[in-house]
Order: structure tokens, then sequence, then C-alpha cells
């Protein structure tokens, strides 16, 4: 049944599978049906990845930068307490998916957990701009605005970049560009 089940009749969805290792695209489906739209959701559409992204901002808070000790340890703690920023003059106060807050938690049970308010913690301390950065070297190319959202995934990517960033950390580092033709023969 897939996307032509009775209920997600006009439901549109996009998937995208790579070999981390080089970078070859294994799948890609960037919708439901090409003769009704040529949009391709895969490589086209730009979404906001929410706490998909709590992984980019863990590398770059984990990341060693020129022999110096990471900001953080999957051992540091993080306030888990509501708190409130002006951020382009605007209040944000980010608060977890479940409305509870836990006191301190390890960075790992923040990641674990998904907890939104210890990685805004966690990406104010290490500045957006380095976000930003870390997300580019994880090959993400879409425009990304360095603000305190963007640890919590307020940026536009595509689902490619996304997997491509992915990639990135299953081939322990090594970022692959990916690719949708091997070869062409006659």
């Amino acid at each position: 049944q897939g996307l032509r089940g009775r209920r997600l009749a006009r439901a549109q969805a996009a998937l995208v599978a790579i070999d981390p290792r080089n970078g070859d695209i294994l799948a890609m489906v960037g919708g439901r049906d090409y003769a009704t739209s040529q949009f391709n959701r895969a490589t086209e559409a730009h979404r906001q990845p929410g706490s998909a992204f709590k992984p980019i901002v863990a590398v770059a808070a984990l990341q060693r930068r020129r022999g110096d000790e990471p900001t953080y340890t999957l051992a540091s703690t993080i306030e888990d307490e509501p708190f409130e920023i002006m951020s382009n003059g605007v209040p944000w106060h980010p608060a977890n998916y479940d409305g509870d807050y836990r006191g301190e938690v390890t960075f790992r049970e923040a990641l674990e957990e998904s907890l939104n308010v210890p990685f805004a913690r966690i990406g104010l301390a290490i500045g957006p701009d380095k976000v930003v950065a870390e997300a580019r070297r994880l090959g993400i190319e879409s425009k990304l605005t360095a603000v305190p959202a963007l640890a919590l995934g307020s940026g536009e990517v595509t689902l490619l970049e996304l997997v491509r960033a992915y990639g990135v950390l299953a081939a322990g580092g090594t970022l692959a560009r990916t690719r949708m033709v091997d070869a062409v023969s006659k």
C-alpha cells in the first residue's frame, strides 16, 4: 500500500538512501507520482529538520579544535531548566517536547532523550556560527542563519543534505560527495 493507502491518497513523501563510504545514491524517491508532480522532495524541498539536526550540533560541541580539548564530552553536564534570551530583538525560550525539565543532565542523556533545552544551551555555548560551520563541513549547503534556534533545527535543509551529513557520521568522519550516476554506457 505504502503511499497509495486510502488515508494517504494525496500525501507526498521523500526517501534517500546512500552508501556513506562512497556517496553513491542507492535509492531516491522524490514524490508519489512523477506524472502528477515533477517536484523532487528529496533534493528540492527545504524543510526544518528539527531534532534530526541535534547530532550536527553534538559533533560541533564534541570535536577537538586545533589540539584544544573539546568544549563538551558525553559526560559533561548541562542544565535542563527553563531560560530566556533575546534573539533578533525577540524573546526566545526553548522548551522540551514534553514540557518537563530534568535539572542537570549529561550531554549523552540530552542527546539520547533529544532534549531541546540542553541543546539550546550547547548551541549557545559553542556559538551558532560554529554550528553553521559544522553543518557545512558535513555537507549541508543550504543557507543557514546563525541564530540560537538553529541548534534545535530551525534552519531549512533538503533531505539529501541531511542524509549526506548523517553519512559522514556513519563513515567515521569522511564526507563522500553524493553521486547519482556511476557510469553511462551505450
